[in-house]
């Protein structure tokens, strides 16, 4: 199941098997004590939100992919968001959904150059990248896809083996209705065997007598 983490890392509202989603206030945070951990002192200064990563326009694809997988890796939402398509902001908002990473500070990761299409409006750009786990580490690869603005060069969506030794499945970050289709549809297919294996009955495990 962890091959669909990453592919969810960033929307928080997605609730998946294996991942622990981010709460906005802790049960032991209600009440008088949270009002007032929520909001500064009189005579505190508010804190300024954190600005994303600047990053220039004419900076080249893989060098935004760096940088948004740097980003994502210490769990700076402000800007893997600000790395999005413009569309892709829009359309993950108009479906409730928001760029709200969780850190992974035990993850490395390493970006190949681009491969610019054909006709200069997108580009490709494959990535490794390797998680650490108590029971070893987990690597995988990911092609992004870039779409060029004229605030320069976006991330549109990701490709990616959903599922073990099956082809890459590009999630369309463009497209969220269609992005959670297959992440329920590869959810689905992968607890398809753990069901069947539920449901076979148990194996007769008392000694068979041997005749002579």
């Amino acid at each position: 199941m962890r091959c669909l983490m990453i592919a969810t890392l960033f929307i928080a509202a997605i609730d998946f098997v294996g991942c622990s989603g981010k709460t906005a206030v802790d049960s032991a945070g209600t009440g008088a004590s949270a009002n007032m951990a929520a909001s500064p002192q009189a005579n505190e200064r508010p804190t300024a939100a954190p600005q994303p990563i600047a990053v220039p326009a004419s900076a080249a694809p893989d060098h935004v992919v760096t940088v948004f997988l740097n980003a994502l890796r210490s769990g700076d939402s402000p800007t893997t968001e600000s790395l999005l398509t413009a569309k892709a902001r829009q359309e993950l908002a108009r479906h409730s959904l928001s760029v709200d990473v969780q850190s992974a500070p035990n993850a490395t990761y390493q970006v190949r150059p681009a491969e610019i299409l054909a006709d200069q409006s997108g580009a490709h750009v494959k990535s490794v990248w390797t998680e650490r786990f108590d029971d070893g580490d987990e690597t995988y690869e990911i092609v992004w896809a870039l779409r060029r603005q004229q605030d320069g060069w976006r991330l549109a969506g990701m490709a990616m083996e959903l599922i073990p030794g099956q082809t890459m499945q590009y999630l369309n970050f463009e497209d969220p209705a269609d992005m959670l289709r297959k992440k329920e549809e590869a959810i689905a297919t992968l607890q398809q065997p753990v069901a069947e294996t539920a449901q076979q009955p148990p194996s007769n495990s008392a000694p068979q007598r041997i005749e002579r």
